[in-house]
């Protein structure tokens, strides 16, 4: 029942109700690696793939970040939604690009307003 409760204080605006939740993902070392990186990104912060993989010591392991933070099977306790393109962009999310912009916009991120524009673009149907 931790969980439950801990997802919908979350949702109601308690941002770190999921900070202290355990988890087990089942995945394979690396990814382990990865996804205990990812609940180091500070609330209403986000990094890159490529910082990601800077931070986990192999700056040449950004797909491989990226693959594996793709395949992380609890993604709101291990925040995956936190890590974006090199250049602002809301890359794929496995719940999609709209609930990740939720995500970020729930947890206060402020999108750079290029790359906002650009992604309103892709959802809107314009070019």
């Amino acid at each position: 029942m931790r969980l439950l409760g801990s997802l919908r204080a979350y949702y109601a605006g308690d941002i770190g109700a999921v900070d202290e939740l355990a988890t087990e993902g089942g995945g394979t070392p690396f990814q382990e690696r990865v996804w205990a990186e990812l609940r180091r990104i500070p609330v209403g912060t986000t990094i890159s793939y490529g910082e990601l993989a800077v931070r986990l010591g192999d700056k040449k392991a950004t797909r491989a970040v990226g693959l594996a933070n793709g395949r992380n099977p609890i993604s709101v306790v291990v925040p995956c939604h936190r890590v974006i393109g090199a250049d602002g962009s809301l890359t794929g999310y496995g719940g999609g690009v709209p609930r990740k912009k939720w995500l970020l916009a729930h947890e206060g991120v402020v999108l750079r307003e290029s790359c906002a524009a650009r992604q309103a673009d892709l959802f809107s149907g314009g070019n």
